[in-house]
């Protein structure tokens, strides 16, 4: 008899399965009121508060994942009225659990709210690097310290609730249990959750998730000054930055080239932008990182871009000038900055042959300090051919995390390299002009490097 327990904890388990294909969200107005729980007969607030939760109106996600469930279990242990009810609310919480941690609209939703507690709480909590950690590890995937504290994927955790529980109350009472109806709510709940995608989902999106709340967890707000993402470039370090982008275009909105907004101003007026900004390997043996941003310009996608509106001069618009030299240009990033205001995009019709436009680029390809200076006030969005070719300058090496971001390099490349006779562009080869030469590379997967070599080899 002493193997019966870890049969039925089996059988309970299949009762629970993880619901695959297309199906719909919670359907809230089709779920009955659960029944009236029995008043908990023990006085400990931790157990007391874990009984009382329910799939629905009475679900905290961040509450469920601070509860102990070792201690949760020893507490229940003895009482078999508790303990069923135990597995009754973990049973019942499970597939809401599995939704909201491994829906990529969901998992987006709710990093973006706790984004915002670490915006409008974190600076001015002292305790916030040692107690969120507790309170944010494991939600989405298991989170770890070097040489210290594992906490375990919550999901897993409420499955080992359920069965230690089942081991404590003895076969017989899960029996009983079992066939008295104690699935039959989490069960109804099941088949209104989807939570899984089949081969489109992203196969990084929980340990992203926890990856990105991880490094909120680990440092408070410092003012306006950029977050480190060290956890989240480590995951790129592990698994690729590729797999890793395409995951967080999945959490949140891309913005131009290389970054995603998290908080959009157009709904938070009160606070500033919040991006993750992702800068591109320097070689093909790294991975790229990341940090979360924040901009205190107007918001973003307004009407009529007043970002670009108010990055410009006060003598209007540069790039309607025709005599825009590079000392001119200089100026304009030396206030844009002074400022912390971002150069406007240029027209895009036509906008390599505009006189400012080619005098930009001669400013860009000829100058180290210009390509230093443009890529701090830089446009975000497109045209981004000019801004690509900079960072290829002044790096040596660029590997687009975006496919089409290749496109629009080649594009400029082509602009600049068209009047070559013995042109090689399709090959992969361009020169560009003033020493400049730069090839395209190929790896596995359609990865595209792009190398650029300069008359003075760097």
């Amino acid at each position: 008899m002493g193997g019966v327990p870890l049969i039925l904890s089996a059988v309970l388990l299949a009762v629970v399965p993880a619901v695959r294909g297309a199906g719909e969200r919670i359907a809230e107005s089709t779920i009955k009121p659960a029944r009236p729980r029995e008043a908990p007969v023990s006085d400990t607030d931790e157990l007391a508060a874990f009984l009382l939760m329910d799939p629905e109106e009475l679900f905290d996600l961040e509450v469920v994942n601070s509860i102990d469930s070792r201690a949760l279990v020893e507490e229940a242990r003895g009482e078999k009225r508790v303990l069923r009810e135990v597995v009754r609310t973990a049973e019942a919480l499970l597939p809401r659990v599995r939704a909201e941690t491994e829906d990529p609209i969901l998992v987006g939703a709710i990093l973006r709210n706790k984004t915002l507690d670490w915006y409008q709480r974190s600076q001015g909590d002292p305790t916030w690097g040692q107690e969120m950690p507790l309170r944010w590890g494991g939600i989405f995937h298991e989170s770890r310290v070097p040489g210290g504290r594992l906490s375990r994927k919550l999901s897993s955790r409420l499955v080992d609730v359920i069965n230690e529980c089942v081991k404590a109350s003895g076969a017989g009472a899960f029996l009983r249990a079992g066939f008295t109806g104690i699935f039959r709510e989490s069960a109804r709940m099941a088949r209104m959750v989807q939570f899984g995608f089949g081969s489109k989902r992203p196969r990084l999106t929980q340990p992203v998730a926890q990856a990105y709340l991880d490094d909120l967890a680990a440092s408070a707000r410092n003012g306006d000054r950029p977050l480190p993402m060290e956890h989240l470039s480590e995951v790129a370090r592990r698994n690729g930055s590729a797999e890793v982008n395409i995951t967080l275009v999945e959490l949140f909105r891309q913005q131009g080239t290389g970054s995603l907004t998290v908080i959009d101003r157009r709904f938070h007026p009160e606070m500033n932008a919040l991006s993750v900004r992702v800068t591109s390997p320097k070689g093909p043996d790294e991975a790229a990182t990341y940090d979360l941003v924040q901009a205190t310009g107007p918001p973003t996608g307004a009407s009529n871009a007043p970002e670009d509106a108010t990055a410009e001069p006060s003598s209007g618009s540069p790039w309607e000038r025709e005599d825009m030299e590079k000392k001119d240009w200089l100026d304009v990033f030396r206030s844009l900055e002074k400022r912390k205001a971002r150069l406007g995009s240029p027209p895009r019709e036509n906008s390599r042959d505009r006189a400012s436009y080619v005098g930009l680029r001669e400013a860009v390809m000829v100058d180290p300090q210009a390509r230093k200076a443009f890529l701090k006030v830089h446009w975000k969005g497109r045209p981004s051919g000019l801004v690509l070719l900079c960072q290829l300058l002044s790096e040596g090496t660029l590997t687009p995390e975006v496919e089409t971001d290749g496109d629009y390099l080649e594009a400029e490349l082509d602009h600049l390299d068209k009047g070559r006779v013995d042109r090689r562009s399709k090959g992969g080869d361009w020169k560009i002009g003033h020493g400049w030469t730069v090839v395209r590379e190929v790896a596995a997967g359609n990865v595209r490097t792009y190398r650029a070599q300069g008359k003075s080899g760097d």
